[in-house]
């Protein structure tokens, strides 16, 4: 008898429910201080956290979508198609990254020094994300 993924069952389907909860919770609170706040640091920052907050919303809801359908796949041939497409986005991320390092790199200032390595931790963190998805292609060819 097959069993069951850990995703099927209730307490892992009621973590992923309380988590997204803790997310609206946060979601609110970001826009508490967006709303109170007129300074365009705290501005940019909480909208942007925002932004993520809601992503991770997003991605709760497909694995919790995605549990009584199976498992989430992805068919090789579509795989195939988008590579030209990943490596051509895998690039554009590494050629940000490196015009963000130069700015670092010359920046002086505090705040600009505070965003900038914001903005690189996030760009290297969708380099990594793309490059996850073009590794895919190894993990769903047959290894016999």
């Amino acid at each position: 008898m097959e069993e069951k993924p850990v995703e099927s069952s209730e307490e892992f389907q009621n973590l992923i429910q309380h988590w997204q909860k803790l997310e609206n919770k946060a979601i609110g609170s970001a826009d508490s201080i967006i709303r109170k706040t007129s300074n365009p640091f705290f501005r940019v920052i909480m909208e942007s956290i925002k932004h993520d907050l809601e992503k991770h919303k997003l991605i709760q809801q497909m694995i919790i979508d995605s549990i009584p359908k199976g498992t989430i796949g992805i068919n090789l041939d579509e795989l195939n198609e988008m590579s030209d497409m990943l490596n051509s986005h895998i690039e554009a991320e590494a050629e940000s990254l490196r015009l963000a390092h130069a700015a670092l790199a010359k920046s002086k200032l505090f705040f600009t020094r505070f965003l900038l390595s914001y903005l690189i931790a996030d760009e290297a963190k969708h380099h990594d994300l793309v490059d996850l998805l073009n590794d895919l292609k190894g993990a769903t060819r047959p290894t016999s």
